[in-house]
């Protein structure tokens, strides 16, 4: 199974962009999803597909994918609600625009690659969706799984903010998927996410999670996974045609640690982190 896989595109339609780089990456992004159509099995877009959560954007971006003629798979990020549907925690995302736009399989899914499962969730805090109680069934059978969702579990860095950024964000829900997967860590190879806009990889417990940079801001890039002969191959790629990727990274004066000393090597991540194998039982 071959996966074109992306997060944060934040895409802005029509909308004033909260990230200029977006004007030119996205278009990019689009082409590259048309170029790569007869090779790909799946298109997976790991969380904020957009800028503002509008319904215009939405529908606009859902537009968009269907146009390419490739199947995708969507989860929502923090920017895929407008403000007005943020306010309260306990509306279930189905109910939201966008799971009413991209359905209930946006919420939660299964994919069965033949050889693991890919399981899709979008999650809020106090998870009125009992998204949680839906995977830990799910992982009950012990059947290899990926898991795809938009926030980090675990600080991405030693130190700067992919260490402590954002953390304090749904500590319910965060705390109780850490808790799942690390039971499970052992049918987990891999937890998909995105939201820092850099790329990681760190482990917990046996499960690998695998943070991607922004496809449309900054580090745009994109991941390839081949799941293959008890192997999953990743490899991380720029968008073609790209200037200046590195002009709009996100806290700069906080981008750096031993490991990463420079700005670049913080978001771009090292070549452990952007191409490697993982195996899996």
């Amino acid at each position: 199974m071959k996966i074109l896989y992306a997060n944060d595109v934040h895409f802005s339609g029509g909308s004033q962009p909260l990230f200029p780089k977006s004007i030119e990456a996205v278009p990019k992004f689009f082409e590259l999803i048309k170029s790569v159509k007869a090779e790909i099995d799946l298109l997976i877009i790991n969380g904020d597909l957009t800028d503002y959560g509008s319904a215009d954007e939405l529908e606009q971006f859902k537009q968009a994918l269907d146009q390419t003629g490739v199947p995708y798979q969507v989860t929502l990020g923090n920017h895929d609600l407008a403000p007005e549907e943020q306010i309260s925690s306990d509306r279930s995302l189905e109910n939201s625009c966008f799971g009413r736009l991209f359905g209930p399989e946006s919420v939660r899914s299964v994919i069965d690659s033949g050889e693991l499962q890919l399981l899709f969730f979008s999650i809020i805090d106090h998870d009125p969706d009992r998204n949680i109680g839906w995977l830990k069934n799910i992982l009950s059978s012990r059947k290899p799984a990926l898991l795809f969702c938009h926030y980090p579990l675990v600080p991405l860095r030693t130190d700067g903010f992919g260490k402590t950024w954002g953390f304090d964000d749904m500590p319910d829900v965060r705390g109780q998927l850490l808790d799942l997967i690390k039971e499970h860590s052992g049918s987990i190879p891999a937890y998909f996410c995105g939201h820092h806009h850099i790329n990681s990889r760190v482990k917990f417990g046996e499960t690998e999670q695998i943070v991607t940079g922004a496809a449309g801001l900054s580090t745009c890039c994109y991941k390839q996974i081949e799941i293959k002969d008890g192997t999953i191959t990743i490899k991380t790629e720029l968008l073609p045609g790209i200037t200046k990727w590195l002009a709009d990274a996100m806290n700069p004066p906080e981008s750096h640690d031993p490991d990463h000393p420079t700005l670049e090597a913080y978001h771009w991540g090292n070549d452990r982190e952007r191409n490697f194998t993982i195996e899996y039982a």
